[in-house]
């Protein structure tokens, strides 16, 4: 028997309508829930955004900021984090600070520092990434931190009881990167203060030396050719690196993955972060 129009219109709208609960059943299921569990390991990060008279530092230090380090959460509702960082220039750290944290169910969590920095943040990627907000007063600064040792690293045997390690070797390889930030005097002489963002490619050898080929958007005004710039280097097995170029630039490296390394410059008159991913 042949149904008519209508009577397949009603059908099909019954049948649509019955199966809406098991749908939203079904997404609703499929939601993360989060506790102070899910937060925990050594995360990467970098930072970066605008100090104001509001907060009360010293004038000098108000301004461009720039971070980067790392933070340690136990998953028990406490951290603690390491970072460099520069206030429109001037650099301090690195420095160390303890703190409390508790994750809400959606997610998010809310976390305090010893030295009265707070912060609110959201758990992404299924526990491996961090989307950060700083919420005190007087700032506008946002972050993102990346679980060290991500599913993906070619060495497993730079792990060691769970906590990845590294080295010269690992830290090996060919690198994309994008600068961002501000720079100027006395690093880059006779240059104001100002808005500065490059991109290039940069070789790290095993023998604790490294090749860059970079161009810069500086003010404004670009480099009229890449410039090439070479440099050394220390790992250290807690995944961090000091590098010095050849003409005197230094950098401090986080090193999240075998596939991702992040830096802060650490010269006077810079407020600059770089994010290098492997090719």
């Amino acid at each position: 028997m042949k149904l008519s129009s209508s009577l397949r219109f009603v059908f099909g709208t019954v049948v649509a309508f019955a199966m809406i609960p098991f749908t939203i059943h079904a997404k609703e299921s499929d939601r993360r829930t989060c506790t102070n569990e899910s937060l925990q390991g050594k995360f990467g990060f970098t930072a970066h955004g605008t100090t104001l008279p509001a907060l009360g530092l010293q004038g000098p230090l108000t301004g461009a900021f720039a971070s980067s380090g790392y933070a340690d959460f136990d998953g028990s509702g406490h951290f603690t984090l390491t970072a460099t960082s520069s206030f429109n220039g001037v650099i301090q750290g690195p420095a160390t600070v303890t703190g409390t944290y508790t994750v809400n169910s959606d997610c998010s969590y809310t976390s305090k520092a010893s030295n009265g920095v707070t912060f609110r943040a959201v758990i992404v990627n299924h526990g491996r990434e961090l989307l950060i907000l700083q919420t005190t007063s007087g700032v506008v600064i946002t972050g993102i931190a990346r679980k060290e040792g991500e599913p993906g690293d070619r060495d497993e045997d730079s792990h060691e009881g769970g906590r990845k390690t590294c080295s010269a070797a690992s830290f090996a390889g060919t690198y994309g990167f994008l600068a961002d930030g501000f720079a100027g005097a006395p690093t880059l002489p006779n240059t104001p203060f100002g808005p500065l963002a490059g991109v290039g490619v940069v070789t790290v050898r095993p023998d604790g030396t490294f090749m860059m080929m970079a161009q810069r958007s500086v003010g404004g005004v670009l480099d009229p050719a890449p410039l090439p710039l070479t440099g050394s280097y220390t790992a250290s097995s807690n995944c961090t690196a000091e590098l010095t170029f050849d003409v005197g630039f230094h950098f401090t490296a986080t090193i999240i993955s075998d596939s991702e390394t992040v830096f802060i410059e650490t010269d006077p008159g810079t407020a600059l972060i770089v994010d290098a991913k492997r090719l």
